[in-house]
C-alpha cells in the first residue's frame, strides 16, 4: 500500500512538472504568433502606403487593409483578442506609424533588434505626438515588436 502511495506521489509531482512547462511553451508560442501578425501588419500597411499617396491609414481595419491581408479578419491578440496598438503621426495626413505588441516573455531571442528591444525607452507610442523616444509600455520595461514605418 505505501509503495503504491509512492508511485502515486510520483506521477502527480512529473504531472505537475509537465504542466508547468506547457504554460511556458504556450506563452512562447503565443509572441511568435504576435511577432507573424505584426509582421503582417505591417506589410499592409506598407502596402496601403504605397498605393495611397504615401499616407497611412487612419486605423487597422479590414475595411483599410482587405486588399493587402491574407486573413479574412485583421489579427488580433492570441491572448486577449484585443487589436494590436497602432498610432498615426501627424493625425492628419500621417506620414508615419507606430505599431506594437507587448509580449509575454522577455528572454525571447529578440534583444539584437532595435525595432523590437524596448529596454531602455522612455515615452509610451500610444501617445500620437510620438516622442523622439518611445517604449512599449508607459511604465514597464517589456519586450516588444515594434515598429515606425517608413520616415
Amino acid at each position: 500500500m505505501v509503495e503504491l502511495l509512492v508511485v502515486i506521489a510520483i506521477i502527480g509531482t512529473l504531472a505537475t512538472l509537465l504542466l508547468l512547462q506547457l504554460g511556458v511553451a504556450r506563452a512562447k508560442a503565443r509572441d511568435a504568433k504576435r511577432i507573424a501578425d505584426i509582421n503582417q501588419l505591417r506589410s499592409a500597411i506598407e502596402l496601403y502606403f504605397d498605393d495611397n499617396n504615401g499616407s497611412y491609414p487612419d486605423d487597422i481595419t479590414i475595411g483599410n487593409l482587405q486588399d493587402y491581408l491574407s486573413a479574412p479578419s485583421v489579427p488580433t491578440d492570441p491572448l486577449t483578442g484585443n487589436g494590436y496598438f497602432y498610432a498615426i503621426d501627424p493625425p492628419t495626413s500621417p506620414v508615419r506609424f507606430h505599431l506594437y505588441a507587448e509580449l509575454e516573455g522577455s528572454n525571447n531571442g529578440l534583444r539584437g533588434d532595435s525595432d523590437i528591444n524596448s529596454t531602455g525607452w522612455v515615452g509610451d507610442p500610444r501617445d500620437a505626438s510620438l516622442a523622439a523616444t518611445e517604449a512599449c509600455a508607459s511604465d514597464t520595461e517589456i519586450d516588444c515588436v515594434y515598429d515606425t514605418g517608413q520616415q
